[in-house]
């Protein structure tokens, strides 16, 4: 029976016949030792299986390709002696038992890639996603799981999980729990000298474990990290747990997170700690994994989990899981007061429809492909992919963005999606085992708000055609504006006039600066790079007979010549070739306020975007 739940009072004392010990002494070469101790064996072998990826991030990563030194013995301790072991396939070990009540398996990881979804590990500090550290027992996922953690805790003093603490730490190491293995999976562990701050919120208790070099505010993110906790759990009427970890990684380049369910992994860099101006992005992200807890981790479609860990789980449905929750993300950065009115719908211009535009894949695949393709189309992206695909999150969310309007609208400010999450969440709770199908989801949504969304959505999903923003925007007394021309004269001072500059044009292409060159990452399809017959890797040399070796430099050369078009000298393959593009001025939407909206619609925009916290 699939069950993500678990308690640390349940844990606490327990016995286990899995035990991994995980032992640091190589921390400085980026491994880790493993030895899996399986006892209570009544079969002539034991099948132990690494997982080929984690649930939340879609693509197969094949662990066992970073494991090696497997040795596998009969019995345990001292009495132990070498048994045979075979592969049955790249990632499953069969292990002979021989008439032995107990095995021990042991390898080494080497763990140094820095994702919020594989394991890193330094001499300073562990981050384990234990898909890519444990092997799970074929036949025994269901039982009782420890970890125990052996490591220097004067160096490592603190650990952040949500595994539950079988014991106080003693001189054995550090002994944690889980009640099978779906939710030792589902729990990454940091180790090393972070700091840990705590609060209570909903009658659990959260902690919140920094991981930095630099120095951060902690008092300040604990106190955001609280209001985010109080908005939402008030819209599903509590939290389904007793302890949850947020784990915040701020290292350079950083960036993404994984949701799950008594804990978050979240990745920035830290100039969205020390920066006002990028702190909305850390927010917006705190508030996008914490909803996963209850969206995907707990209401999921019904092909994500239980899991199979060895091969590829398809859904259409990544548009619920995923799309849902990036809608709501700044929505509840929004309704937490990270943002004010006028900035959150800045956001849904920029950030979620502008995005969208700037997508010729929406009209290349549906939503509902694009979810079910994720393996290969989001997580194994090619260059030429934004001409291929729209992303599930990006375009879920513009989707869901819109059918929180229709409902609101159509309901007269009765019924929102709020309603409709509180009603999957009730679905849950009456049977956590099973997940959603599509159609269910949908009569959820109609039962909920007393709306007919079905075909709509439906269409919306299974569509590639322009989705209908102003015949929906238009209830909560909005529109979206297409800006294309240059924007107002700019002034300095005393409203001064500043020097005419002309604005960026639209190519088409994205470049990079490379050792001294500039190279053409991407090419939209139906734009002047590609009209102008550019392509993907190709090296831009000079425009109208100028060297050029910076965006900027292309930006300016390009900004006066949209009329008239510019000569481009590029290479490819070692070869010179020439050719002129004509940049454009984008058409870029914009949400704005409609001239004079009628008091209902003004009441529903508000009904839309009040905050009762």
């Amino acid at each position: 029976m699939y069950s993500i739940e678990q308690r640390d009072e349940q844990l606490r004392g327990t016995q286990a016949k899995i035990t991994y010990e995980l032992s640091f002494d190589r921390a400085a070469q980026h491994l880790v030792t493993v030895l899996i101790r399986v006892e209570g064996i009544s079969t002539p072998e034991v099948v132990a299986v690494m997982p080929s990826w984690s649930p939340g991030s879609y693509k197969i990563r094949d662990y066992a390709g970073w494991q090696g030194n497997v040795r596998a013995f009969k019995g345990a301790g001292a009495s132990r002696i070498p048994t045979t072991t075979s592969w049955r396939d790249k990632a499953s070990l069969v292990v002979a038992a021989d008439g032995a009540t107990s095995v021990e398996i042991e390898y080494v990881v080497y763990a140094h890639e820095r994702t919020v979804r594989t394991s890193h590990v330094n001499r300073f500090h562990a981050f384990l996603m234990l898909t890519s550290i444990c092997m799970y027992v074929e036949g025994r996922t269901q039982e009782i799981h420890h970890v125990l953690l052996k490591h220097d805790r004067s160096a490592w003093p603190s650990v952040s999980s949500a595994l539950s603490l079988v014991r106080e730490p003693n001189t054995d190491g550090h002994l944690l729990g889980a009640l099978n293995y779906d939710i030792l999976a589902d729990s990454p562990i940091e180790l090393g000298d972070h700091i840990v701050t705590t609060f209570t919120e909903a009658g659990a208790l959260h902690e919140v474990a920094v991981a930095t070099n630099f120095d951060v505010d902690t008092t300040w993110l604990t106190a955001q990290v609280q209001q985010i906790v109080k908005v939402e759990t008030a819209v599903f009427g509590g939290a389904p747990y007793d302890r949850y970890v947020f784990i915040i990684q701020a290292y350079p380049g950083a960036g993404g997170g994984l949701e799950h369910a008594r804990s978050s992994v979240n990745a920035v860099d830290p100039s969205q700690l020390t920066d006002k101006t990028k702190a909305i992005g850390l927010l917006s992200l705190l508030c996008h994994e914490y909803f996963h807890l209850w969206n995907v981790k707990r209401i999921r479609p019904r092909e994500l989990g239980p899991f199979d860990y060895t091969r590829e789980n398809y859904t259409t449905m990544l548009w619920l899981a995923e799309g849902l929750t990036s809608y709501y993300d700044d929505l509840f950065a929004y309704r937490c007061g990270f943002t004010t009115t006028k900035e959150y719908l800045e956001t849904v211009s920029k950030e979620h429809i502008g995005r969208l535009f700037a997508v010729p894949g929406r009209e290349a695949m549906s939503t509902r492909d694009s979810s079910f393709l994720a393996w290969l189309k989001l997580y194994m992206q090619s260059p030429d992919g934004n001409n291929r695909f729209p992303s599930y999150y990006l375009k879920g969310g513009v989707i869901f963005l819109l059918l929180d309007a229709y409902i609101i609208d159509h309901s007269d400010g009765r019924y929102s999606m709020d309603d409709a999450l509180r009603e999957m969440w009730k679905r849950y709770l009456a049977d956590p085992t099973k997940g959603m199908s599509e159609e269910e989801c949908f009569a959820i949504i109609e039962q909920a708000t007393r709306v007919q969304i079905r075909e709509r959505l439906k269409t919306w999903l299974e569509g590639t055609t322009e989705l209908p923003y102003d015949e929906i925007l238009a209830g909560v007394g909005l529109a979206l504006q297409y800006e294309d021309k240059p924007s107002e004269p700019a002034t300095f001072g005393e409203k001064r006039p500043f020097a005419n500059v002309p604005q960026a044009p639209y190519t088409g292409w994205t470049l990079a600066e490379s050792n001294g060159k500039l190279v053409i990452r991407s090419v939209d399809d139906g734009s002047p790079a590609a009209i102008a017959g550019f392509g993907i890797d190709d090296e831009l040399v000079a425009i109208d007979d100028r060297r050029v070796v910076t965006t900027a430099q292309v930006d300016h050369y390009l900004a006066s010549r949209r009329e008239k078009g510019a000569r481009v000298t590029a290479h490819c393959d070692g070869r010179l070739y020439n050719t002129t593009i004509n940049p454009i001025l984008r058409r870029i939407p914009k949400v704005i306020e409609i001239e004079k909206p009628s008091p209902r619609q003004l009441e529903m925009r508000e009904r839309w975007l009040r905050r009762e916290i």
